[in-house]
């Protein structure tokens, strides 16, 4: 697992909540890729893209308030069961 941490600064609360994103998304065992940013002009939100750790499927999560660890783990688990028969 790559190591995406980086230091928090006020001084960019951009790049502060990334960090905070990759830190959640490393806990349950992906790695992080990044943020699709919203496209309110499509109604599109902003998604958090990471990778399965055993596949290197990219995987996304719509970023809101059911955006969790457990969010992250069932998206995983869903990704091995849809591939269970490929191994």
């Amino acid at each position: 697992m790559a190591t995406t941490i980086t230091s928090i600064s006020p001084d960019n609360p951009g790049d502060a909540i990334k960090t905070i994103l990759a830190v959640i998304v490393e806990h349950a065992g992906a790695d992080f890729v990044g943020v699709l940013d919203p496209l309110p002009e499509h109604n599109l939100p902003a998604y958090v893209l990471f990778n399965h750790p055993r596949h290197h499927s990219t995987l996304a999560l719509r970023l809101d308030e059911s955006f969790s660890t457990d969010a992250i783990l069932r998206r995983l688990a869903e990704c091995d069961e849809k591939y269970k028969d490929c191994r």
